[in-house]
């Protein structure tokens, strides 16, 4: 007896073919529009992170530019204010030179041009014409003046300490003629005339009024105090190099006319500096061979 077989239905088949493929289909698609979705969205992102990187690049520009003409007004306006105080000072001068007569001043045949930074100021040499301002002064910071011959070798000297965790600031810098007159008067009132001569000068013959000369201080410790501290020691092997001296030693006092002052230090340049230190020299009055010591 045979058993008879049932074929399968073949619209049945059309249709689970025809559904297969749907799906099929559907998956492909969905897959296609999931890749365009992601790629779109990944290049929208990076559209978005382009656009916003060339906007904080233009910002920063800005930023710069805008910085870059404050720092300009300011050095201007400082420029302007030490001039001004340079003109001021002068003027207040020429009513008070009197009071030194230059025709004792035995000035050296060299080194007499106080505009210059080899010019040689002691007590046997005081500046030509006693009323001179240099007309180059700048703000080297908290309303400290200096000639602008050295304000850039001092600025590097401030900053390679600062690097060195040195604490270094100033007391004095540029003085004039005048300003100079009531420093010594004070000092006469204080020590007399005789103990006032020994650390400061006369008007008229401190190296202050060249802007070329300055005293620092450390932490509080100044005048003898700055001899012992870490900050004396790094300006003993680091001065030099920016073009700066220590011009009163002690041992010196015939030579300079001065008690030693381990805070006070003159611009010489680089060059004479570093010779000075390599050769061993200690004064100017020895280097340049000009007279020094005490009034006549």
């Amino acid at each position: 007896m045979k058993i008879a077989t049932k074929r399968p239905n073949k619209r049945f088949l059309k249709r689970r073919l025809l559904s297969v493929s749907i799906i099929i289909a559907a998956l492909i698609a969905s897959a296609g529009l999931t890749y365009w979705h992601t790629t779109t969205t990944a290049a929208n992102i990076a559209s978005i992170q382009q656009e916003s990187n060339e906007n904080s690049a233009k910002m920063d520009i800005k930023i710069k530019e805008i910085l870059v003409r404050k720092a300009a007004e300011l050095k201007a306006k400082q420029e302007a204010a030490a001039k001004e105080a340079a003109e001021t000072a002068k003027s207040a001068d020429e009513t008070t030179a009197s009071s030194v007569d230059s025709s004792t001043c035995n000035n050296a045949k060299t080194h007499t041009n106080p505009a210059l930074i080899d010019v040689i100021v002691n007590k046997k040499h005081c500046i030509q014409p006693v009323t001179f301002a240099p007309d180059d002064l700048v703000d080297v910071g908290g309303g400290y003046l200096l000639s602008n011959k050295a304000a850039a070798s001092f600025a590097q000297l401030m900053s390679a300490a600062a690097n060195a965790n040195v604490s270094i600031n100033l007391t004095s810098s540029y003085r004039s003629y005048s300003n100079q007159i009531s420093t010594y008067a004070y000092w006469v009132n204080t020590s007399g005339a005789d103990g006032a001569d020994t650390y400061s000068a006369r008007p008229g013959y401190s190296e202050h009024q060249t802007g070329l000369a300055f005293d620092i201080a450390s932490n509080g410790c100044v005048l003898d105090c700055f001899g012992s501290s870490a900050a004396y020691n790094w300006m003993l092997a680091n001065a030099a190099d920016y073009g700066f001296i220590q011009r009163y030693y002690k041992g010196y006092e015939s030579i300079t006319g001065y008690s030693a002052e381990e805070w006070h230090y003159r611009y010489v340049g680089t060059a004479v500096a570093k010779d000075m230190q390599t050769k061993g020299i200690k004064t100017l009055e020895q280097y340049w061979g000009v007279s020094g010591g005490n009034y006549f």
